[in-house]
């Protein structure tokens, strides 16, 4: 009778825990294969029409900038012209190289440039993807997704927004930014 009873308890909680196992493992899938998008970058402002990169390495350039009140400023041109942009910010107590780029949705993609694992400041974009110029890390555009290594130390994304044909990045998220190590 008591082993009616264990059956009978058994069966109850597995037809509990396997409908929900399957939800969760449902929802994982779903996430994994559409992975959702940088809270940061997803809030960026489109500057140009959607455009995939293709399998041609896009370097980073480096470019001028200013100050201008609370912001570092530099050209949406400069930007369009080359796709994948650096300056390096020398005002705060620890300099920081930043860095922009277009995302393949158009949308304007501002961020510390630099990959903390190895600490180097440069990078290259190719098939949507941006990779580090020194060591094997590469991370999705819009996700910040890893692919190899460094999953946590991708190119952090700051906020930023344009004004006419200029880009304002507030100088307090460059300044103020501690590192992820």
């Amino acid at each position: 009778m008591q082993t009616t009873k264990q059956q009978s308890s058994t069966r109850r909680v597995a037809l509990v825990l396997f409908p929900l196992l399957l939800v969760v493992g449902v929802v994982i899938f779903i996430r994994y294969i559409n992975p959702s998008v940088h809270s940061v970058i997803k809030s960026q402002p489109v500057v140009t029409a959607p455009a995939d990169y293709d399998s041609n390495f896009v370097t980073m350039t480096n470019i001028g900038f200013k100050e201008e009140g609370g912001d570092l400023v530099f050209a949406l041109q400069d930007l369009k012209q080359h796709r994948l942009v650096r300056f390096a910010y020398t005002g705060g107590q620890t300099p920081r190289a930043v860095m922009a780029y277009i995302a393949p949705t158009g949308q304007l993609v501002t961020a510390i440039s630099v990959s903390e694992h190895c600490g180097s400041t440069e990078f290259k974009i190719k098939d949507n993807k941006i990779y580090c110029a020194h060591c094997p890390s590469y991370w999705d555009m819009m996700t910040m997704e890893a692919y190899a290594c460094c999953a946590k130390y991708y190119p952090d994304p700051i906020p930023s927004r344009v004004a006419g044909d200029e880009v304002h990045v507030p100088k307090v998220f460059v300044e103020k930014w501690a590192g992820r190590l």
